[in-house]
Parts: structure tokens; C-alpha cells; sequence
């Protein structure tokens, strides 16, 4: 509704999305300066030099909000609410309140991604000098997410090092509440999948991560009624 539209942020990476946006009504932010390197085609697969590239803006536009102040829900474009999320994060009677970043589960249970699985499509971070610094040092690491391909694993070994360091407090979101396209793919949650298709179970968001592409996405999102 308007009340969560006000609350929407679309950093777009080059003027034509700017165009889109704000034209739709949304608040939008985009800078020459920061996003000239960024391509303005999509990916054609997961680690391509596109993709790669897109992930630096994905560190400065967390950055940016959190160095202002506030805390930040970010997300891709690959996802859809079924309920508000941000009721669940604010709910002071939460037992997970009082973290200070909250991912949801990659699905990933490899080395690059240990010790949280933390997938970074989709997680919200409280404002505090703890999340500052770790945010700051992730822009910082620019060279690592480049090695990497990914901005994931690079914040994934920070969020290791800083809950020793400052005792950050990280928490992975269940799959249940907040699923992705690693339950979507795979066999063994086909059952848990099929609840939300028939309406027997209502989570808070769906991520068609772990798909090779746009045009995959598309179909797959079509194929589950979330395309609008």
C-alpha cells in the first residue's frame, strides 16, 4: 500500500531506470558518478561479467542508507511479498529483535558460503556502529567481491570476522517463513512449496534466487502466480 511505497528506495544504475521509476512514482536514486561502470543489460548467468559488476552497486546502495542512519531492508527485483516484512522486523516482541542483520537462507551449505548461508538478496540490517563498520569495510573490500564474482561470499566471510570482532549478530532467516529458489528447485521441499502454491501455508516473501537467468525467472515466477 502507500504507507510501504513511501518506504521504497529503487537505486537505479543508469537514467533510463531512474526514468521508469520515478515516472512510476517511486523514490529513486541514481548517481553518474558511482554507476557509470555498471552494465545495462542483464546477466546472461550467475558470476558472468555483468553479474560481477552489479554486484558493487549492491554494496554501496546498503552502504549509502546505512552511513545516513537508518536501517535498511534491501532486496532484489526477483521477489515478491506475500505479507509485509518489516512488521516482522520491527515486532519489538520478536525473539530475533535484537539482531543486528537478519538474512535469508541462501540454501548454500558449501564452504564458500559457511558459517551462515546468509544470502544477500534479501536481509535487513538495524542501524548501529556495529553494522557501520561492517559495511564500510565490505566497501572497502571492492578487489575481493571483484575475485569472488560475488559480493556474498565476500560480505559472508566479514559477517564471520566481525561477529568475533564486535560481536555483531547475525541470524539466518528460516526457509519456511522466508523461502528462495534453492526450496523451489530442489526435490526434498517440494511439499513445502506446494503449501504456498495452495494457499496452506503463507510465508513473508519468495525469492526466485538460484535460477540461471532473466527469462528463467520470468517463467518460473509466472508459473507460481507472482508475476503481475
Amino acid at each position: 500500500g502507500d504507507v510501504v511505497r513511501e518506504k521504497v528506495l529503487v537505486f537505479a544504475t543508469d537514467q533510463g531506470v531512474y526514468d521508469i521509476a520515478t515516472g512510476l512514482g517511486l523514490r529513486a536514486f541514481y548517481d553518474e558518478k558511482i554507476f557509470e561502470q555498471m552494465p545495462e543489460k542483464e546477466a546472461g548467468m550467475y558470476g558472468d561479467k555483468s553479474f560481477t559488476a552489479m554486484m558493487w552497486s549492491k554494496v554501496v546502495t546498503v552502504q549509502l542508507v546505512n552511513r545516513l542512519g537508518h536501517d535498511v531492508l534491501f532486496q532484489d527485483v526477483d521477489l515478491v511479498w506475500y505479507k509485509n516484512p518489516l512488521e516482522f522486523f520491527h515486532d519489538k516482541t520478536n525473539p530475533l529483535h535484537d539482531f543486528d542483520i537478519l538474512f535469508q537462507d541462501d540454501g548454500a551449505r558449501s564452504l564458500r558460503y559457511a558459517p551462515y548461508s546468509a544470502n544477500t538478496g534479501f536481509y535487513y540490517v538495524r542501524n548501529n556502529d556495529k553494522t557501520k563498520f561492517l559495511f564500510r569495510s565490505l566497501l572497502y573490500l571492492g578487489d575481493m567481491v571483484l575475485s569472488m564474482t560475488s559480493h556474498q561470499q565476500a560480505l559472508g566471510a566479514l559477517l564471520d570476522e566481525h561477529s568475533s570482532l564486535t560481536g555483531l549478530r547475525v541470524k539466518t532467516l528460516s526457509g519456511l517463513d522466508f523461502p528462495g529458489g534453492y526450496h523451489y528447485h530442489r526435490k526434498k521441499e517440494i511439499e513445502p512449496m506446494r503449501d504456498i502454491v495452495e494457499g496452506r501455508h503463507v510465508p513473508y516473501i519468495f525469492h526466485m534466487s538460484w535460477t540461471t537467468n532473466k527469462k528463467n525467472k520470468l517463467l518460473f515466477l509466472k508459473q507460481m502466480g507472482l508475476w503481475y
